[in-house]
């Protein structure tokens, strides 16, 4: 039963039983007069009367009787301890401490009983009955079974004639009813009026009351009023005004809030204010049909709806009905309640009938809303007060208790709007309730405003406290709650994404992300709403940070899971891009923080970035540890960035940046101090234990490598890539690939060439142009370099190789230091492989080449065991060198061969002049050691050359008793000839060149820079011997020599490597008695041989007709 309807029953209850009791008492008064008793009979009697009115259903007690005086000096009948129990109607009236019946006094003079005044004092009145008493049974209905409006006029002022008549008739005129109770329940929960006084009072025609009473604790002060002209007169009008009503209450279990203070909805109303209402009517006259008016001022204080505290409401609510309409009026009353606040009008009754008459099925309420002047400022919104003006209407199918809410409209300027439909079914529990709104087009913030709280309430706070200015278009709020989803017990259940869906659709807003992160101004994007499932998608935007620098959103979605669960952990998922001091400073705020651990500022970073950024983040209170988490991939295109990062300089960056709270991770291409480079690191944040790790491919080509490091333009040319990593000194591991360039060791006469496999590993430290290396491992298949290497200012200042081996076989130990006008080279060890020197040595087009640079070097070296061509080797190398480039001003070289005989070698300037010499006892050890010649054996050798300025080379070769063996090309020269004549066929005899020992070698030569000319050759032995001249070697690389050979000598070699044992041997013009013209032209290394046979058969001078020219 509602609470409403059974405090007014019990009210009624009440009131007829005063009505009753006075009613009996002035009876039994009238007859105890009458009578005559006093004393113990004036109780009987009294007590007896009592029960014959009452009726043999009720039950009455009087403890005593007497006559006295009321409170105005009548005399009076006055009964005390009375007590009354009537089971039929319920009611039981017990303790009456006192009722006094005043008689007039004139009246009783002359001998007529007049009951002028009745007093009761002290009752408690308490309503047993459990009949369940229905209010609107009292209330008149059509033939429909709707309220009839003019019947329940009618039916007010029927009983305000029938209350007063009854006064009338008892001729009582003063009525007082003080400190009365009444004790009734409703729903079941126990309840107590108290009158405290009440006067009731007829003064020749009008009836009025007046009074307070107390309910709740709080009294009430009231006043009612019935206007006639006269005694017996109709009642013309009427008013009632009951002033400081107590409004308290709760209905439902309140919702606890969480640990993060936030409550759940659910099935909760609870208020404590004060109300007023004022009642008056006029009866209806010839002219003018009944007229009853009313307001209902409720005060303000604090109401719970929900979830939702401290909501405040205030009202004035006028009404009117006029007899005839059908229906009542809404005057314009002031309303406040929560966010809204304005003056609302309109009307509410039955529907009209159809124009048949025939009453519908389903008939019910119409009723219509609507205010010019309302504004809707929420509490827990920042926007301004909003105005707009608003229509709802619709109906309430009583059968079926079926509110339809048919139109809802809202209007706040010219060309925004909501409209929509809402409705609700009534029932046991919390009701079945629909809503839809649609909103074609309104400014953000008016919608913010005119949110329902009840809807979507996580949603609705999120945008409320994020989301400001922008347009929403072609977006809509829908709700279905089936019946008793609210009723409990405890929280009721999370909400399905089918009971509430809101779309919006937004335009040039701006958003709030989360923590300090800048807003995004001029945001377009899509707030989705699915039961607690809440999506945020930003499509585009413009994030501004505080120092005015612009990056852009090109995508995002924030979602929030909003339910019962505690975190509530939101996810961001959000693109920007822009210029990358803008980002960087973005993500520098909290919660990202990701510069927090980073070595360099936004104002330090330039460039263009791509950021995917990642956040799980807390919306509500007291999460645990680690709810927190970010993530922020930048995607860098031409970044640089001005505070160096561990000593480099980063420009030109490509690539991306991965950053967390726990690590850091860079992929890029970049340029590191002016190096083309490629970096990955990882970097462990915060308490991270993981290991740091720092990949440094450094990419470096001529042109960049000689702008850095020109020292090491000497030795190295081609592309190098370079690993860095770091140790945890604080030194750089490298590892550089050196496949592809090409490494040359002039001073020792070694070159990798480009594309033999190598690398080369080493610890670097760097300050500046500064640079020490520790460490070097130079590696490939066949070779080892090992040591140390300082660089300073750019220059090489010191290397020391501890592990020398360029070829298989080496073990030497190179120490490099600077002097004030070069460096100073030391060579030990115990083995080298010299052949790599030796060839540059003797390579032509080496010769030619400015090796070196311009700096001095000084060599001392000494080696025990040196090995050259033809496995030959020399023991006990001692060398001396000194010179600039390709210029020589002084060598020395001591070894001995492995016939234990000294081969010794000077070269020496002075003054503009060099001298060259060499001396050896093993002239074809030397010249095999040197690659020059292998078929030589023994013999002794003299080299001794000058020059004077840049002239060329000249001087003599001088080699005695020395053997060739087995030279194939001299069998070749006495064997065949071009025209099929051969030396053999000249000489009528085979000439045996398998072994073959001379006397002498010589010739006179001359060594420029691109040639080398023999004069005065001459070449004899024991059985043969030739003479030479010509050209060994012209700048193309061509020979043209021209001789005679004499068989009468028995020499076996005459041609063969003639070149260069030109070179090496001889000097003089020997001619026998028999010999032959022969000219060598060609390569250097395949020489054609040309002889001249007819020049056998002139002996002596006249040969030297037949010689070639």
């Amino acid at each position: 039963m509602p609470p409403k309807r059974s405090r007014l029953r019990f009210a009624c209850g009440a009131v007829s039983s005063f009505l009753i009791l006075i009613a009996v008492l002035a009876g039994i008064a009238f007859v105890v007069l009458r009578v005559g008793v006093g004393g113990e009979a004036l109780t009987q009697r009294t007590q007896l009367a009592l029960k014959t009115v009452l009726g043999p259903e009720a039950d009455a007690t009087i403890e005593s009787a007497q006559i006295s005086l009321d409170q105005r000096r009548h005399v009076a009948l006055e009964a005390r301890n009375v007590n009354i129990a009537d089971t039929k109607r319920g009611i039981e009236i017990n303790d009456v401490r006192s009722v006094r019946i005043g008689l007039a006094t004139l009246p009783l003079l002359r001998g007529d009983v007049r009951v002028e005044r009745l007093e009761l004092d002290g009752a408690h009145i308490r309503v047993t009955s459990q009949v369940p008493f229905d209010f609107m049974s009292l209330v008149p209905m059509d033939d429909r079974g709707l309220v009839n409006l003019d019947g329940a006029t009618d039916v007010i002022f029927a009983g305000l004639e029938g209350a007063v008549s009854l006064l009338d008739q008892r001729e009582t005129r003063d009525i007082t009813i003080s400190d009365t109770s009444f004790d009734f329940t409703v729903a079941g929960a126990p309840e107590r009026l108290r009158i405290v006084k009440l006067d009731l009072s007829e003064t020749g025609g009008p009836v009025a009351i007046k009074g307070t009473v107390e309910w709740r604790g709080k009294e009430v002060e009231v006043f009612a009023q019935a206007d006639r002209s006269a005694i017996g007169a109709k009642v013309e009008a009427f008013s009632l005004a009951i002033s400081e009503i107590p409004l308290s209450g709760k209905f439902g279990v309140a919702p606890v809030p969480d640990i993060d203070g936030i409550k759940p909805d659910g099935a909760y109303l609870a208020y404590d204010n004060q109300a007023e209402v004022k009642l008056d009517g006029t009866a209806a006259t010839i002219s003018e049909p009944a007229r009853i008016r009313g307001t209902i001022n409720v005060g303000q204080g604090p109401v719970t709806i929900g979830n939702v505290d401290d909501m405040v409401v205030e009202s004035q609510i006028n009404f009117e009905h006029v007899s005839g309409t059908d229906k009542v009026e809404i005057k314009p009353s002031n309303i406040h309640f929560g966010a809204f606040k304005g003056v609302v009008e309109g009307a509410v009754g039955p529907e009209p009938r159809s124009t048949d008459g025939v009453a519908p099925a389903n008939a019910g309420y119409r009723f219509e809303l609507i205010t010019q002047q309302a504004t809707s400022a929420p509490q827990d919104s920042t926007e301004p007060a909003l105005a707009f003006n608003a229509r709802v209407a619709g109906r309430y199918d009583q059968a079926h208790k079926q509110l339809d809410v048919s139109e809802i409209a809202v209007r706040t300027n010219a060309d925004s709007e909501l409209y929509g439909q809402a409705g609700a079914t009534f029932g046991k529990g919390s009701p079945a309730m629909t809503l839809a709104l649609r909103i074609p087009k309104m400014p953000v913030a008016h919608v913010k405003q005119l949110w329902p709280i009840w809807v979507a309430t996580g949603a609705r706070r999120w945008v409320l406290e994020n989301f400001y200015g922008g347009t929403a278009k072609d977006s809509r709020i829908d709700v279905i709650f089936p019946a008793g989803r609210f009723d409990g017990p405890g929280k009721p259940p999370p909400l399905k994404a089918d009971e509430v869906q809101v779309d919006f659709a937004v335009e040039n807003s701006r958003f709030d992300i989360v923590g300090d992160l800048p807003p995004v101004r001029n945001a377009d994007g899509k707030i989705n709403v699915r039961g607690a499932y809440t999506t945020i998608n930003l499509e585009k935007g413009s994030s501004f940070t505080p120092k005015n620098r612009e990056a852009r959103i090109v995508n995002g979605t924030l979602i929030i899971p909003w339910g019962p669960q505690r975190p509530v952990l939101s996810e961001l998922d959000l693109n920007l891009e822009g210029d990358a001091s803008a980002v960087a400073e973005i993500i520098g705020f909290k919660p990202i923080n990701g510069l927090k651990n980073l070595p360099f500022a936004p104002e330090d970073i330039k460039g263009n970035v791509k950021t995917h950024v990642l956040v799980t983040f807390p919306v509500t209170r007291r999460s645990p540890k680690g709810s927190l988490k970010w993530s922020a991939e930048m995607a860098l295109s031409d970044v640089s960035i001005a505070k160096k990062i561990d000593g480099q300089t980063i420009t030109d960056a490509d690539g991306t940046l991965f950053v967390t709270e726990d690590e850091a991770r860079i992929d890029a291409k970049a340029q590191l101090n002016g190096i083309p480079a490629e970096v990955k690191l990882f970097e462990p944040l915060g308490s991270n234990t993981a290991k740091r790790e720092r990949n440094v491919t450094l990419q470096l080509d001529d042109k960049t490598r000689n702008a850095l490091f020109p020292a090491l333009d000497p030795l190295l040319s081609g592309p190098i890539s370079v690993d860095i990593d770091k140790a945890p000194d604080g030194s750089r591991l490298a590892i550089a690939d050196l496949t592809k360039a090409e490494i040359k060791l002039a001073q020792l006469g070694w070159t990798k060439g480009a594309g033999v496999k190598a690398s080369a590993k080493f610890a670097l430290q760097q300050d500046g142009d500064n640079v020490n290396i520790r460490d070097l491992d130079v590696s490939g298949d066949t070779f080892r370099l090992r040591g140390d290497v300082k660089v300073v200012g750019g220059d090489l200042t010191s290397a020391d190789f501890s592990d020398v081996r360029l070829n298989r076989g080496d073990n030497i130990a190179v120490k490099v230091s600077r002097t004030k006008y070069g460096y100073r080279v030391d060579v030990k060890g115990d083995s080298f492989d010299a052949r790599p020197l030796l060839n540059q040595i003797t390579d032509k087009k080496q010769k030619n080449a400015d090796s070196g640079g311009k700096q001095r070097i000084l060599v001392n070296a000494d080696i025990g065991e040196v090995a050259g061509f033809y496995s030959e080797s020399f023991s006990n190398v001692s060398l001396s060198y000194e010179g600039v480039g390709s210029n020589v001003s002084g060598l020395a070289f001591n070894a001995i061969t492995k016939s234990g005989q000294k081969a010794i070698a000077t070269d020496s300037s002075e003054s503009g002049a060099r001298s060259i010499s060499l001396q050896s006892k093993d002239a074809g050890a030397v010249l095999r050691f040197f690659g020059f010649y292998d078929k030589m054996s023994g013999g002794t050798i003299s080299v001794a050359l000058d020059s004077k300025g840049d002239g060329p080379l000249r001087g003599q070769v001088d080699a005695r008793n020395f053997t060739l063996v087995n030279e194939p090309r001299l069998a070749k020269l006495v064997s065949t000839s071009p025209n099929g004549t051969s030396l053999n066929d000249a000489v009528q005899k085979n000439i045996d060149v398998s072994t073959v020992t001379f006397d002498r070698g010589f010739s006179q030569i001359e060594k420029g820079s691109n040639y080398t000319n023999l004069a005065n050759g001459v070449i004899r032995g024991s059985t043969i011997g030739t003479t030479f001249q010509g050209v060994l070697s012209d700048p193309q690389g061509n020979m043209s020599l021209t001789g005679t050979f004499m068989p009468a000598y028995g020499i076996n070699r005459i041609f063969g490597e003639l070149p260069i044992l030109g070179l090496l041997l001889g000097n003089g013009r020997d001619r026998g008695l028999i010999g032959i013209t022969y000219k060598l032209s060609g390569p250097l290394k395949q020489p054609q041989i040309t002889v001249n046979p007819i020049s056998v058969i002139a002996p002596g001078i006249f040969r030297s007709i037949f010689e070639f020219q």
